[in-house]
């Protein structure tokens, strides 16, 4: 089934990140153009190397510095990519960092680092594009959430915590925004093979085969496809406040 994505503006964020970056390329083959939010221009420039390795037409991906904490840079960037698109389309959240540490152990900095990374970045970008999904009545959000908010973990109590927000941000903005014909949904990946999951492949791949149906970790373009699916309107005009565990029957 064709996706009928071609010519959609999407924003993404995260998009320098090993699962963001398939979402991107799998965008632009849709024939999108993608506009990334970064602070890092370094990582931005591997991202359209990886991209015009992988053969994906580069002049369709933009950049927009934006620190996604604040508020005056987030609205001016989405306020630059209207003013020179006319229009957006779709916003996949996709940022968001995770690490390892005891919450006992944990101080109140990287606490509030955690939360904001991986919860309030994610409210504040999607307040940002409401406006101009509300004036073109239309829009479609993904945002990539976690098994670990409904399945938790030890060692990422703070990081389950904000994925689990997201998770109630995602079901209470889709009754919020509705009727303003603007969809919400999320995946929820399960163990990604990504650079992030390394420490945790390591520690207990001999565990994943019994844990998981299929037997294995997951890929990038496995979320992806999810990611996609729930942002086409020819697959998911008719789907609002729902998720895909995208995590190999780990929940099941």
């Amino acid at each position: 089934m064709e996706l009928k994505l071609e010519g959609k503006i999407v924003l993404l964020t995260g998009g320098t990140g090993e699962i963001g970056r398939q979402i991107c390329r799998d965008f632009l083959t849709e024939g999108c153009r993608v506009v990334c939010l970064i602070r890092n221009p370094e990582k931005f420039e591997k991202l359209k190397s990886w991209l015009h390795e992988k053969g994906e037409d580069t002049s369709m991906v933009h950049a927009v510095a934006c620190n996604l904490s604040v508020k005056t840079e987030l609205d001016a960037a989405v306020k630059e990519i209207t003013g020179q698109f006319k229009r957006l389309d779709i916003l996949v959240n996709c940022a968001g960092s995770v690490e390892e540490i005891p919450f006992a152990m944990m101080d109140e900095e990287r606490i509030d680092t955690i939360i904001e990374n991986n919860l309030k970045n994610t409210l504040m970008v999607t307040q940002a594009v409401l406006r101009p999904m509300f004036l073109q009545k239309a829009g479609a959000i993904v945002n990539v959430s976690s098994i670990t908010g409904i399945k938790g973990g030890r060692g990422v109590t703070t990081y389950a915590a904000a994925k689990a927000g997201i998770d109630s941000f995602t079901r209470t903005l889709a009754s919020e925004v509705g009727k303003k014909n603007i969809r919400v949904n999320a995946v929820r990946p399960g163990p990604i093979e990504t650079a992030m999951s390394k420490p945790l492949k390591d520690r207990i791949e001999n565990f994943i085969p019994n844990a998981m149906i299929l037997g294995r970790f997951g890929k990038p373009e496995e979320v992806s496809k999810a990611v996609l699916f729930l942002a086409a309107e020819e697959t998911a005009s008719y789907i609002t406040g729902s998720f895909i565990n995208v995590d190999g029957g780990y929940m099941v």
